[in-house]
């Protein structure tokens, strides 16, 4: 009678198990996910090592925005997960000169991020209707549009809403207002 009550017990825990694992997997795949910052080209907004919370439905309702810190598939290799923030929108023609940028001709003001930060190289580019122009946060040691090119919306996983480690930085991740 013991043997049965133990596999039983086992039974009931293992169902409970697997019932936790396809919740955990389908908000992890669905709808939120963490995602541990890699290197110092978002700094000094995010750090090397910080862990960020991703609201993967960020975009069903209302679109990216500008000034929106996402979490995107590497254009080319789907593989790689990078975060930055987005400079320009769909459409729109970003112009950068030196540690200027504009967006249809007029200056944008990026107030989180040092004064005279260099955005080299210069360049100008009209995107097409699927396009987003990405940039990290330290400027002048980010990969990233100057680079690679535009990131297409299919590539956008969701938009970073929380800092959830290291505990000194939990906060929640600033909107950007341009």
């Amino acid at each position: 009678m013991k043997n049965a009550a133990i596999i039983s017990w086992a039974f009931d825990l293992g169902k409970v198990a697997l019932v936790l694992l396809i919740v955990g997997l389908s908000v992890h795949y669905f709808i939120a996910t963490v995602f541990v910052i890699e290197g110092a080209s978002m700094e000094p907004n995010f750090q090397d090592k910080e862990y960020v919370a991703v609201n993967r439905l960020a975009f069903f309702k209302n679109g990216p925005k500008r000034g929106d810190v996402v979490l995107l598939l590497f254009p080319g290799r789907e593989r790689e997960k990078y975060i930055k923030r987005i400079i320009a929108l769909p459409g729109e023609t970003i112009k950068i000169e030196g540690s200027k940028i504009f967006i249809n001709g007029e200056r944008l003001d990026e107030d989180y991020l040092p004064y005279q930060t260099k955005a080299e190289p210069d360049l100008e580019k009209t995107l097409s209707s699927d396009e987003y122009f990405v940039m990290g946060d330290n400027r002048e040691n980010s990969n990233d549009s100057r680079v690679w090119g535009t990131c297409p919306k299919k590539n956008l996983i969701g938009r970073a809403v929380f800092i959830v480690y290291p505990l000194s930085e939990w906060s929640a991740v600033s909107r950007v207002d341009y």
